[in-house]
């Protein structure tokens, strides 16, 4: 799947390039690690998670067609309802973060 709002990315990503080589960085704290976590690294992360369950799900259906056994009609269509419902989740971040950006760079300063 394709992002259609290329140009916006690649100025979000030359801002997030540009924090990090300044030495500010947005970061959280993950509980499970002492370690900050930055913006960019939790975004990666997740869309790198939507795309895992939609190739899991994909392999899952693939097999489950093929005929192999051990692979049941409930746990493909679950895996497939926990894809389509990440992919979503993921669009709805993006809008979200898109309309963010475009409602900051129309702010006058």
């Amino acid at each position: 799947m394709s992002i259609q709002s290329t140009g916006v990315l690649e100025q979000i990503q030359f801002q997030a390039n540009k924090i990090s080589m300044s030495g500010n960085s947005l970061s959280v704290h993950d509980p499970k690690n002492s370690e900050p976590v930055s913006f960019s690294g939790l975004l990666l992360n997740s869309l790198n998670n939507i795309s895992q369950l939609q190739n899991h799900s994909k392999s899952l259906s693939e097999n489950y067609m093929a005929g192999t056994p051990g692979i049941g009609l409930n746990d493909v269509m679950v895996s497939m309802q926990k894809s389509s419902i990440a992919l979503n989740l993921g669009i709805q971040v993006r809008n979200k973060l898109v309309s963010a950006y475009q409602e900051i760079m129309n702010m006058s300063v």
